[in-house]
């Protein structure tokens, strides 16, 4: 009886949850797989391409991806592509990531994860160090030296991993998947793939959501500067105005100065790393100073003890400072395809670099120190031309729903408002306080769920994103005396 009972529970709930009893093998091919992320069985594909679209017999390119299948027997239509960004990462790699954002929508929509090419299993263009020295992992010289050795050990064509050429293989998954129309989440650079995907294709696209928005014609390496430094302005008044913060780190902003003045020359440090808990030495100049400064910017929860670490880098300890920059780089260098993010940005920002966007650029603590760093990079990448319409935003026909944190320092609302200007049919949502990625903050992937269910703006209460508070600032434990017993 108690197996009786448990194979029409089993049954019960297959016809509920309208499952088959295993996924199996498909019609166009897909095979069952399992990734890291994602618990139950799933489908993998492949698309063969031209690595070169206008030379096809040159060679070829495996993109890969990966199909989350609908829980629902009666799936919808259009799935939903999630564009990964970086660039660099691969969309495989970030399934656990994402997914909880597509939990209810996955009930009756697949959730299509496509390693761009140049990323995860799509011929990787990838420079990897076993070296696990905090050096290594931060330090802008080291990357340069790394870079430079690996550009010479790639295998692939670099000309042929830029963002116009990479939406060909999107839509080639699309096809395979006998989709006629998708929609479209990107994060990040994945927004800029998903506006170049609109422009060519503006047919097969059903929504879009544009979570961080980096417009083509951004030029990242000077825009990192811009953005960066407003970022940390916005941090700085932020603590000035909370007395608790601004009673125990008193002049900050000077602090800061004081800081990138010390490192005009250079100076050397010794730091305790992390994970291991072993000293370190590190050689502390503008570069690394400037990366220190700004990569825990993109997360409130690491911003927030910014001002402690800097004021311990004040005194001389670097050791915060250091291990807030390492908790988003260690998770970042895990999935980075470092030549597949060079081979995008010097092919398709470092020619728009000019004298106007350098003066920007130099008016900012940062300077041109992440273009100086692209630039130099840049000499060793080969690039084939960008086509000029690439950097025109398109009207768009389709709802499109973008998301921006006022505390972003890559993406921030500039960008958000001037995409949503240019396509029109777009509604821009900001959240503060909030900085780099929104889609899984409070009730956003309710909201995202709402949009795509029906591709409309209508009821779509932002309220819960828009009130949400400033995270607040680190606060140490001051040590008391010892209890005795």
């Amino acid at each position: 009886m108690r197996r009786t009972l448990y194979l029409l529970l089993a049954a019960a709930a297959l016809l509920l949850n309208g499952c088959r009893p295993g996924t199996g093998t498909r019609a166009d091919g897909l095979q069952p797989c399992r990734l890291n992320g994602v618990e139950r069985e799933i489908l993998c594909g492949v698309v063969t391409m031209p690595e070169n679209p206008d030379a096809p017999a040159r060679g070829t390119v495996d993109v890969h991806f990966a199909v989350v299948p609908a829980v629902a027997r009666n799936a919808r239509p259009d799935p939903i592509f999630v564009l990964a960004g970086g660039p660099g990462q691969a969309a495989g790699r970030v399934i656990g990531q994402t997914m909880p954002i597509f939990a209810e929508l996955n009930a009756r929509r697949e959730i299509v994860f496509v390693d761009q090419r140049g990323t995860g299993r799509s011929n990787a263009l990838d420079c990897r160090d076993d070296d696990a020295s905090l050096a290594t992992m931060l330090d802008p010289s080291q990357h340069l030296d790394r870079l430079k050795r690996c550009l010479t050990e790639l295998h692939g064509d670099v000309h042929q991993y830029a963002t116009w050429i990479a939406v060909g293989d999107y839509d080639a998954v699309r096809r395979k998947l006998g989709a006629d129309r998708i929609n479209l989440w990107g994060g990040s650079y994945g927004t800029r793939v998903a506006l170049e995907y609109l422009r060519r294709y503006p047919q097969r696209v059903r929504t879009m959501v544009l979570d961080g928005v980096a417009p083509p014609d951004m030029a990242l390496p000077t825009a990192f500067s811009v953005d960066a430094d407003a970022a940390l302005a916005a941090l700085v008044s932020a603590c000035t105005a909370d007395a608790p913060c601004r009673e125990r780190f008193p002049d900050l902003e000077a602090r800061i100065e004081a800081l990138l003045a010390r490192a005009h020359d250079g100076f050397d440090v010794v730091v305790t790393h992390p994970l291991t808990g072993k000293a370190q030495p590190l050689h502390v100049d503008r570069r690394l100073l400037a990366s220190l400064l700004r990569v825990p910017l993109y997360v409130p929860s690491l911003s927030s003890v910014l001002p402690y670490g800097l004021a311990a880098a004040a005194s001389g300890d670097f050791s915060p400072l250091v291990a807030l920059s390492a908790a988003v780089n260690g998770r970042a260098f895990e999935n980075f395809a470092l030549g597949m993010h060079f081979a995008v940005v010097c092919a398709e920002d470092l020619p728009r670099i000019g004298a106007k966007e350098r003066a920007a650029a130099a008016h900012t603590r940062f300077g041109n120190t992440f273009a100086d760093i692209y630039a130099e990079i840049c000499k060793d990448v080969p690039t084939r031309p960008v086509p000029e319409a690439f950097y025109q935003v398109p009207r768009a026909e389709v709802p499109v729903l973008i998301l921006s944190g006022g505390f972003d320092p890559a993406t921030p609302p500039r960008h958000g408002a001037a995409v949503a200007a240019r396509l029109g049919n777009a509604r821009h949502i900001i959240s503060p306080y909030l900085a780099h990625g929104l889609s899984a903050q409070a009730c956003a992937p309710r909201l995202i769920t709402r949009f795509i269910r029906t591709a409309s703006f209508e009821d779509l209460d932002a309220g819960c994103l828009e009130k949400l508070p400033l995270a607040a600032f680190f606060e140490p434990i001051e040590a008391g005396p010892q209890e005795t017993r």
